[in-house]
């Protein structure tokens, strides 16, 4: 007859965790186990334990099941798959609160890719699960064979929470195989009134991009709700095949049935996938606007063609770039106060590939040098992306349009540039002639631009070779012929502009000899593309390349220059089309010619009255951030003045503002209001070594939108709650501008040397302020001053005490009562500051270290104060700066700690990777040079603790 159970196992059966031996928990509280390697052994699957009606699910192990929530609890995470397994589902949240867990990544497989798993499902209040990456297909499976599947985001609960995020289609490794398919977003609950559908995941990479996931959707009688934006198509390879294509992109999904916008379509792979569709708003939506397009996918770059090392001489020639991909079309917003979504841009055309470069054809013994190889011809430019996408419909009150706007198509890829052509072989004959230098490949030709886009730039014609040395005798050979540019991009039809023409490569100079070659002729530059029919400009012709020189001796003749290219023809102007004819929908590519009738004025204005309001509502209710990208030229001036442009789209029809949310560190920014141009320049003192920075730019779409006095506040109110429901967009897009001034690369000067000094105690702090102190001021205190500076001063890091304790005394000066002693000593005239780039409390306590980013700002901090003729202390992890050098040995006593060793930096040079000390500590610490790498070791150990000394200035 089996015991009566214990009082440990009744009170077990309701509360307590999950075990290996009985993984679920109590069914009133706690936890479900969670499996680990130590005890989900071997390769079967091993589910996490159920969780109690209060408490959380246990994660599933070995592609297992994340366990399930009781009432209120999140689902446990399922399991990453082992070799050849799907991915464990995520468990489901608690059935009144609680999140689903997440699902596990599919297994590596070399067979047909494994499947992630699916995120759990909420209860009734809470987000659904994350799904599993796809897992990877990897060998060299047969072809045909396809990544693993993304695990779908799991539903959101009944009546609130977002749908979870799904899981990204595996990439497939074999040659010819196909990118997994992202998972689909999460849908909201079926009775929601508040949630988000989960993000469709991204299609996996392979020689096929997988597609992206759909979004997900609102439930079916959902209040409020937005559609999930669809996935990213997967990419393609950089350089492919003509058979290689991007994944397209996923369907935005669609909102709520009475309220909510509809998903952002995700965007085409690299390959030329197609934008997914942007999500419609629900069937019965009140309010709402359809979600965007998704872009396009680039082309493809073509192949470049071969630069040989043996065998044939001449360079081969590359591929042609492929098509850009279609955008995707807006989703319809609502009818009763909406706005449609915009179409998605087509993809711009893949740039042609580089020719190869020539081969040299070796050295001739006996007679002439051989020819030169030739340089292979660039490939040509791929189509854009044959059409953007097709707006979306909206309206305000079923009357007011509020049509979002058509994509734009693609613009052709640009030529890809020709190979260099090799230098002419030399001969060791004394009446030999050198060989001609071989010839540049042509430039490729630019693509053609989709409706209305512009065509694709020529590619650049390669450098033609220079001539062979000949004997004391011979002639030098004759330079080779530059490569005539790309043929322009034809402009798309509907007025697309022609491209440039491509450039003509420079020509080789003639070899040395008794007397010298000639110079090759430069490349012609191409003619630019015809504009295209509708009104498209032509563009502009390419330059010529230059000629050679004539070789050494008696002197060869110069070759030519290459002719300049004309500019293109414009296209065909637009035939326009009677009043009658006109859609209501139609967008106006040209300008309207001022020859309409009398009788048809009052009809414009009425229906500008309606766009004004349109755009007015639509900025409140449903904005569209901006678009913010920039492209920087090379430095101009002798102050090195850097120009910037922001490139900017509205996406609302206002005039957008540009601003600086943060000034750059080392250099000023004045902005032109007007174009959007930025001019940095960097501080006098880093003109010539160069420094690198960074500053942040901004764009607002909605300062020209504001209205005046009361009705500006009423606007200001509604589309902030608009911004915060997730309807509308924010105002404001920001982007990081980095710059490089070139430069020498040195800063400080070694010189400082001078002032090294050697200390006789634990007092490295004390001795590195001696000498910067006399750095910057020419006057340096000896170290029995500053012994009894430091020992008759109150301490600001430790009040109650003396800075210095006693020379025999192992504890030193601490930084910041070094900085105290040099900004109240008046006889010594200088300022100190210090800085750690980590964060602190205002305690000084450690939060989080410093990271790689904050290296390159704090070296860059270093450098810019050398640079300003300032002396720089560091605090260092001497064993790192110390064991760079020959000299180098442990340190004779036993408890000396080198953790937080100050020094002196008195120069740095990027050129060389070498940072110069002056440090107190060793015999050879005068101008010891460390390499950067050491030194940014030893620096980090103290978050780049970094002291700046400068001399006051002098009052007149």
């Amino acid at each position: 007859m089996p015991g009566l159970p214990t009082p440990e196992t009744v009170v077990a059966f309701f509360v307590s965790n999950g075990t290996a031996a009985h993984p679920n928990a109590g069914i009133i509280a706690g936890n479900g186990y969670s499996w680990t390697a130590e005890t989900c052994t071997g390769t079967a699957a091993c589910k996490g334990g159920n969780g109690g009606f209060f408490g959380d699910g246990g994660a599933g192990f070995n592609g297992g099941k994340g366990g399930a929530a009781g009432g209120f609890g999140n689902g446990g995470a399922g399991g990453a798959g082992v070799e050849a397994g799907n991915g464990g589902n995520g468990g489901a949240g608690g059935l009144i609160i609680g999140n689903g867990g997440a699902g596990g990544g599919g297994g590596e497989a070399f067979a047909q890719g494994t499947k992630g798993g699916d995120g759990g499902a909420a209860g009734m209040f809470g987000n659904g699960g994350k799904g599993g990456a796809g897992g990877v297909l990897a060998g060299e499976a047969a072809e045909g064979g396809t990544g693993g599947q993304g695990g779908n985001g799991g539903a959101a609960g009944l009546y609130y929470g977002s749908g979870g995020a799904a899981g990204k289609g595996g990439n497939a490794i074999p040659i010819g195989a196909t990118g997994g398919d992202g998972g689909h977003g999460g849908n909201t609950g079926l009775l929601s009134i508040w949630g988000t559908g989960g993000a469709g995941g991204a299609g996996g990479a392979s020689t096929n991009g997988g597609k992206g996931g759909d979004g997900g959707s609102g439930g079916l009688f959902s209040i409020f709700a937005n559609g999930g934006a669809g996935g990213a198509g997967g990419a393609s390879p950089t350089f492919g095949a003509n058979s290689d294509h991007g994944g397209d992109g996923g369907h935005g999904g669609t909102g709520g049935l009475w309220s909510g916008n509809g998903g952002a379509g995700g965007a085409g792979g690299f390959g030329g996938g197609d934008g997914g569709n942007g999500g419609s708003v629900g069937m019965l939506s009140l309010v709402g606007a359809g979600g965007n397009g998704g872009d396009g996918g680039v082309g493809q770059t073509g192949v470049p063609g071969a630069s040989p090392t043996i065998g044939p001489i001449d360079g081969g020639p590359a591929g042609d770039g492929g098509p850009g991909g279609k955008g995707g079309h807006g989703g319809n917003g609502s009818f009763v106060f909406g706005n449609g979504g915009n179409g998605g841009v087509g993809g711009q055309g893949g740039a042609g590939g580089q020719g190869g470069n020539a081969r040299y054809p070796g050295y001739t013994y006996v007679g002439d040098g051989l020819a030169g190889g030739n340089g292979g011809d660039g490939g040509n430019g791929g189509a854009g992306g044959a059409s953007g996408g097709a707006a979306g419909a909206g309206r305000y009150l079923f009357v007011i349009a509020s049509n979002g706007s058509n994509g734009v198509s693609g613009a052709g890829g640009i030529g890809g540039n020709g190979g260099v052509g090799s230098l002419g072989g030399y001969t060791g004959d004394p009446d030999g002639n050198g060989g001609v230098g071989g010839y540049g490949g042509k430039g490729g030709a630019g693509g053609i631009g989709g409706t209305a886009a512009a065509g694709g730039r020529g590619g650049t014609g390669g450098a033609g070779g220079r001539g062979g040395n000949a004997g004391v005798n011979g002639t030098g050979g004759d330079g080779g012929n530059g490569g005539n540019g790309g043929l322009a991009g034809q402009g798309g039809i509907n007025g697309g502009d022609g491209g440039r023409g491509g450039f003509g490569g420079a020509a080789g100079s003639g070899g040395t000899g008794y007397n010298g070659g000639n110079g090759g002729t430069g490349g012609n530059g191409a003619d630019g593309g015809t504009g295209g029919s509708g009104g498209g400009d032509g563009g502009p012709g390419g330059g010529g390349g230059s000629g050679g020189w004539g070789g050494i001796a008696n002197g060869g003749t110069g070759g030519k220059g290459g002719y300049n290219g004309t500019p293109g023809t414009n296209g065909a102007p637009e035939v326009t089309a009677s009043a009658a004819a006109v859609s209501a929908n139609a967008v106006a590519l040209r300008p309207v010619t001022a020859s309409a009738t009398a009788a048809a004025t009052s009809m414009p204005t009425l229906q500008s009255m309606f766009s004004d309001l349109s755009r007015e509502l639509n900025y409140i209710f449903f904005n569209r951030a901006p678009a913010l990208s920039w492209q920087s030229y090379a430095p101009f001036g002798p102050g090195k003045t850097i120009r910037v442009d922001a490139i900017a789209a509205s996406n609302n029809g206002y005039r957008v503002t540009y601003g600086i949310s943060q000034q750059p560190r080392y250099g000023t920014v004045t902005l032109d209001q007007a174009t959007g141009r930025y001019l940095y320049t960097p501080d006098s003192t880093l003109v010539t070594p160069g420094i690198q920075d960074s500053f942040t730019i901004t764009v607002n779409n909605g300062t020209a939108a504001a209205l005046p006095g009361a009705l500006g506040m009423l606007q200001n109110a509604l589309h902030t709650i608009a911004v915060k429901l997730g309807i509308a967009q924010p105002d404001t897009v920001s982007r990081v501008v980095s710059v490089t001034v070139p430069g020498t690369g040195y800063y400080g000067n070694r010189a400082a040397s001078q002032w090294w000094v050697k200390q006789s105690y634990n007092n490295c702090t004390l001795m590195a302020t001696a000498m910067a102190v006399g750095q910057v001021s020419g006057f340096e205190p000896d170290e029995p001053t500053m012994v009894t500076l430091a020992k008759t001063t109150a301490s600001v890091v430790y009040p109650g005490r003396r800075m210095y304790l006693d020379e025999d005394i192992a504890n030193g000066v601490a930084v910041k009562d070094a900085v105290q002693l040099m900004n109240t000593n008046p006889d010594w005239g200088v300022t100190a500051t210090t800085q750690r780039y980590g964060t602190y409390d205002e305690n000084g306590t450690r939060i989080t270290g410093a990271t790689a980013a904050d290296a390159q700002i704090a070296l860059g901090d270093l450098e810019a104060a050398l640079a300003a003729g300032n002396a720089t202390m560091v605090t260092v992890d001497a064993k790192y700066t110390w064991g760079t050098q020959a000299a180098y040995q442990s340190p004779a006593t036993p408890n000396y700690n080198p953790l937080t060793h100050e020094a002196v930096v008195i120069a740095v040079d990027t050129a060389k990777g070498m940072v110069y000390f002056n440090d107190s500590g060793p015999q050879y610490g005068k101008d010891m040079a460390v390499p950067i790498g050491a030194f940014l070791n030893a620096w980090q150990t103290n978050d780049y603790e970094l002291t700046v000394v400068s001399a006051n200035t002098q009052s007149t």
